[in-house]
């Protein structure tokens, strides 16, 4: 047995192996574009063939960058959050960046803890998935990296912007109901603080203003994305007089609760009450539920988001840019025409 210690590939190495040189290994490993496509598999050949590993501590001290980059979302239990973070990762990954990832309850004081908290980790840039419309982001330490804002934006922020047509979205929500026949439809709202479920009140509201659709007060409420407060809330809608024949919850975990709390009290969904949410969480496609609702593209939030994350930290230093994905409604069981009674009584 040799007592000589195993030497660990270098990138000249590879370099070696591939015929190229060792800058151009060092681009393919950056994920730099100007690589030829052969010259690129040449290099993850030779890679795959010596097992080499980077040494990202060395790269970090070379290059002054960490190759990593924060993300930061408000509740790790919410699928529509585990799927963007799906979606950063991978590109992360395909980019050569390592991702930290923390959560940050819906608070101003949480959410600049864990930037801050992550800068000093020396992350090359952060991904924020919670800042509120209000937030004060402009004092804290986001001036030393690069920031993309994914899903809610803030009136003080001067970032790069990743998400979708909130107010669209719940404008489209609004007629397809109407279009069922439902004049009496109550809204179900997520945080006052956050740009989304701003936008997609305002949806509701310019769409129930469009269609000339009354409101009642007792119809509309704030549940704070939150299953259970949603669930009382409903059960309460459905005490008035007369109630409504249709819900429009701005996320899906509100709206399975609504769902939920409709079923408590014997109100048959949809039959006696249609309920669509917001976001299209992997669970609302379940057979027992088939939820309508409005579909996130949220793996390719994520992935969007770190592309332009990873522009800015090569230096990109053009005006913040706002990216729009589409979004798709899901028409499914959770929705039919409304009950003949309600219409009736409107008429």
């Amino acid at each position: 047995m040799s007592g000589h210690a195993r030497q660990h590939p270098t990138i000249k190495d590879v370099a070696e192996r591939a015929q190229v040189s060792p800058a151009t290994v060092s681009s393919v490993l950056r994920a730099n574009k100007n690589v030829s496509d052969i010259s690129r598999q040449k290099v993850l050949e030779a890679i795959e063939a010596l097992g080499y590993r980077p040494n990202r501590l060395a790269q970090a001290l070379r290059t002054q960058r960490s190759r990593t980059v924060g993300l930061i979302i408000p509740d790790i239990t919410n699928p529509f959050y585990a799927d963007i973070a799906q979606g950063a990762t991978d590109q992360a990954r395909e980019s050569g960046y390592g991702l930290f990832l923390m959560t940050a309850c819906e608070s101003e004081t949480a959410l600049r803890q864990a930037a801050e908290e992550l800068v000093q980790r020396q992350v090359d840039g952060l991904l924020l998935t919670s800042v509120g419309l209000d937030y004060a982001i402009t004092p804290w330490q986001l001036d030393k990296v690069p920031y993309v804002l994914v899903n809610r934006y803030a009136k003080t922020a001067v970032a790069d912007y990743v998400g979708i047509d909130n107010r669209s979205g719940a404008q489209e929500v609004v007629r397809f109901l109407h279009g069922l026949g439902h004049r009496r439809i109550a809204f179900i709202g997520g945080l006052p603080h956050s740009s989304a479920s701003r936008d997609r009140l305002e949806g509701f509201y310019a769409a129930m203003q469009e269609l000339d659709l009354t409101l009642s007060p007792l119809h509309i409420g704030f549940a704070d994305l939150q299953y259970d407060k949603a669930m009382k809330l409903v059960q309460s809608m459905l005490q008035t007089e007369p109630r409504p024949s249709a819900v429009f919850a701005a996320d899906d975990m509100m709206a399975l609760g609504a769902w939920e709390g409709a079923q408590s009290v014997g109100v048959r969904v949809p039959q006696d009450l249609s309920i669509v949410g917001f976001d299209g969480i992997w669970s609302t496609a379940w057979a027992g539920i088939q939820l309508s609702t409005v579909v996130q593209p949220r793996y390719e939030l994520g992935r969007l988001a770190v592309s332009l994350l990873h522009e800015r930290i090569q230096g990109l230093t053009s005006p913040a840019r706002v990216r729009l994905l589409p979004y798709q409604f899901m028409a499914r069981r959770t929705t039919a025409a409304a009950p003949i009674d309600s219409v009736r009584s409107i008429n």
